[in-house]
């Protein structure tokens, strides 16, 4: 598609905002978690399990990896996020352990910005899943645009995220979703690789989860408020422009917390299940897993770890992370990934947890 120059400049700027926002404020609403703390784990006082031969190898869209765990696409689209993606495959390539990239809008309408995406020509061997708006396909985006944007990556998946709330925090935004759920079909009929549909901080309930599924979606990536809040975001890049939502606006608790949409898919689908959403310790990790999960996505901690300490300081953190869910594995007598996903009846919903899962017939 051809390139508008007012369009690049905008994306570009836009990019960045949201890296300089997500490492350097808060970005998260006040008062609304995730809701893992709300799940109580019953633990085995004699864990009958040898924690040196507990092994978090897991298996997620026909490939093999070290541990249940990815990082989260985040960025891309501007100059300065060649260097961060680079930095995160090389991590994830020694982890063993996948990555996405950010939003491949910007590539796609400036061919220049390619290489902040492509980081396989570096780093080959990193399962590296792909990114695009859905809504974008509702505006002015063809299957030749997701092709290009699956192909000129090596990207061996792609996501298609959902964003609405996101969109409508933005002046700028793009509201009309008409015909989405027609072009996520048409995608994943036509996609060469597996499509993971995607939320970003909003939720997805078990009804549309399970639409994805029969769809042809390979995976979903539930995407839960209590994390990082990209309205927020929008929101705090425009302030003082008269942005559509204040940042005291109580719509910003907006959305399904990821530990009940993990609860809620796991429970009524059979489509593979990424947890994401202000996972930001093992502990949580675990839990999203015990539920059911198969992968559990991370993203703010991870860039806050590269950008302020480079590649080694994020290792040590993903290295801390990944060895915390196999302490909490030792403690609930599990010895892999096959059986902590069966341990839902070992965690106890309280609280708001318990109300939501009771009144959703859950429980």
């Amino acid at each position: 598609m051809s390139s508008n120059k007012e369009e690049t400049i905008q994306l570009e700027s836009r990019k960045a905002q949201h890296v300089k926002l997500v490492v350097e404020e808060e970005v998260g609403v006040d008062n609304v978690t995730n809701g893992f703390e709300l799940f109580e784990v019953v633990p085995k006082s004699i864990p009958n399990t040898d924690y040196h031969k507990i092994s978090l190898t897991t298996s997620f869209l026909s490939h093999s990896f070290t541990a249940p765990v990815l990082v989260a696409g985040m960025t891309g689209g501007y100059p300065e996020a060649q260097k961060i993606n680079l930095s995160l495959a090389r991590v994830c390539s020694k982890l063993g352990i996948p990555m996405g990239v950010g939003s491949q809008r910007a590539m796609v309408v400036n061919h220049d910005m390619i290489p902040t995406y492509d980081v396989k020509k570096e780093v080959p061997d990193v399962f590296l899943i792909g990114n695009l708006g859905l809504v974008q396909f509702s505006e002015n985006f063809t299957l030749d645009d997701y092709f290009f944007a699956q192909e000129k990556i090596d990207a061996d998946a792609m996501a298609l995220h959902v964003n609405a709330f996101q969109e409508l925090c933005q002046p700028e935004g793009d509201v009309n979703f008409t015909g989405a759920w027609d072009w996520l079909e048409k995608i994943c009929q036509n996609s060469s690789v597996p499509v993971v549909g995607k939320e970003v901080g909003s939720g997805i309930g078990w009804e549309e989860v399970k639409k994805m599924q029969e769809i042809g979606c390979a995976a979903v990536d539930v995407g839960g408020s209590g994390g990082t809040s990209w309205a927020k975001i929008e929101i705090m890049r425009h302030e003082g422009d008269d942005p559509p939502f204040s940042l005291d606006d109580p719509t910003l608790r907006w959305g399904i917390p990821t530990s009940f949409a993990t609860w809620e898919a796991t429970e009524k689908t059979t489509i593979p299940i990424i947890s994401t959403g202000g996972i930001s310790h093992g502990l949580m990790a675990a839990k999203a897993l015990a539920m059911g999960a198969n992968m559990v996505g991370i993203a703010r901690p991870v860039l806050k770890a590269l950008m302020n300490g480079g590649e080694k300081e994020a290792e040590t953190w993903l290295v801390y992370f990944i060895e915390t869910i196999k302490r909490v594995m030792f403690l609930m007598g599990v010895s892999n990934i096959k059986d902590l996903r069966k341990q839902k009846d070992m965690l106890i919903p309280t609280g708001r947890a318990f109300q939501w899962l009771t009144r959703r017939k859950f429980i």
